[in-house]
């Protein structure tokens, strides 16, 4: 196997300035495996709180706040019942999981969960590495974040230019312009009033993802607002042992008021920078 060392990326100077990583004890009695007795981690971010465990990848960070909450960077592992955690630690600001589960695909899957200065608030970047020891392997891989919103907008920035477009239809699975794009482009979406009155933009370059979709789902019992899943998937279908492949999906939370702002801001900044490794 190749060496996984997960570099500092270019889209912050660093860790967020008062905004680390902090261990507290798991309540959930229920796991059997070595990671029973290890620490969560969470984060306060203002009048939000969130949570994430290493030993869960797919539970992504769970923030919640206002009597609203959200699932951000959530890492679908292929064959959860033979996923095995392998390594995992914390400095600072990054947070870093490694598994590989104990099947044909032999696919290691490294996530580091990064709080990172931004044009807003906070952004969270998920840097994603797959390799495997097979001599070919499947290394698809699919993070989910799924929260609240009154209204989402995509955009789309190439290079200085952030165009924005309609907001997204009213229910119903939305079609994105993800294909169409161009490779060095930045597909964001921005989720207007979603937790505790924020706002957040979710963004990922084209030639760093394979496939995104968006599913809006409406109770109508309810007075919430809708609830949307958003879908991104990385990484070739079949991948070469000894071939390190990278990507990266960012989220900025801000202030409501300028909003379309700060989240052109992280879009330009992400479209601005050279991909990953493929």
């Amino acid at each position: 196997m190749l060496p996984d060392a997960m570099t500092q990326t270019t889209i912050s100077s660093g860790a967020a300035t008062g905004f680390t990583w902090h261990a507290r004890k798991s309540t959930d009695h229920s796991r059997r495996d070595a990671a029973s007795n290890t620490d969560r981690l969470n984060v306060e971010i203002g009048d939000l709180s969130g949570w994430l465990d290493l030993h869960r990848p797919e539970q992504g960070i769970q923030l919640s706040g206002c009597n609203a909450a959200a699932e951000l960077l959530a890492v679908r592992l292929p064959d959860r019942l033979a996923n095995q955690f392998i390594d995992g630690w914390v400095r600072g600001g990054d947070a870093v999981s490694i598994h590989e589960p104990r099947n044909s695909r032999r696919l290691r899957a490294t996530a580091l969960w990064r709080l990172a200065t931004g044009p807003a608030d906070l952004t969270v970047e998920l840097v994603l590495s797959v390799q495997t020891s097979a001599v070919r392997s499947d290394g698809a891989i699919a993070v989910d974040c799924r929260l609240p919103a009154t209204e989402v907008i995509p955009g789309i920035s190439t290079g200085q230019q952030l165009e924005w477009l309609p907001p997204i239809p009213t229910a119903g699975v939305t079609q994105l312009p993800w294909r169409q794009l161009a490779n060095a482009a930045v597909l964001c979406l921005l989720f207007r009033q979603s937790l505790a009155g924020r706002s957040l933009a979710i963004c990922v370059r084209r030639d760093e993802g394979r496939e995104i979709s968006l599913q809006r789902r409406t109770l109508p019992e309810r007075p919430e607002p809708p609830s949307f899943t958003l879908t991104t998937w990385f990484f070739p279908a079949l991948i070469e042992k000894g071939v390190l492949h990278r990507s990266r999906l960012s989220v900025t939370i801000g202030s409501p008021a300028d909003d379309l702002a700060w989240a052109a801001a992280a879009a330009q900044s992400l479209a601005s920078q050279p991909p990953l490794l493929q």
